[in-house]
């Protein structure tokens, strides 16, 4: 799976990125996560299977769930408080409860 995270610089997502990555079970060790603004998105959506947005631009969320359907790719927001303590392991389960229910 190949997950994109949306923030709107990328200093303290790429932390919970590598969070992430560290939390990474041996059979997600060939998952991909990455980190961009959200200003990219338009560029490097398409290589993505999900979308999680930083809380920061959480207000967002709206005008994105409206082009999720164009984009064909589920997403959703962090959760300020997973975002914060950089609780990846927790972060990699929403990712995958958003893949699974694009895959029902």
């Amino acid at each position: 799976m190949n997950i994109l995270l949306m923030c709107m610089a990328g200093a303290s997502t790429s932390l919970v990125m590598n969070k992430m990555k560290a939390a990474l079970s041996e059979e997600q060790k060939d998952w991909k996560i990455e980190a961009h603004p959200f200003d990219q998105m338009d560029e490097v959506v398409e290589r993505f299977d999900v979308i999680l947005i930083g809380p920061q631009i959480a207000y967002k969320k709206k005008e994105l769930m409206r082009k999720e359907e164009e984009i064909g790719k589920p997403l959703d927001s962090i959760a300020p408080v997973d975002y914060a303590m950089g609780n990846g392991a927790k972060i990699l389960k929403q990712a995958q409860a958003l893949y699974d229910r694009k895959t029902e």
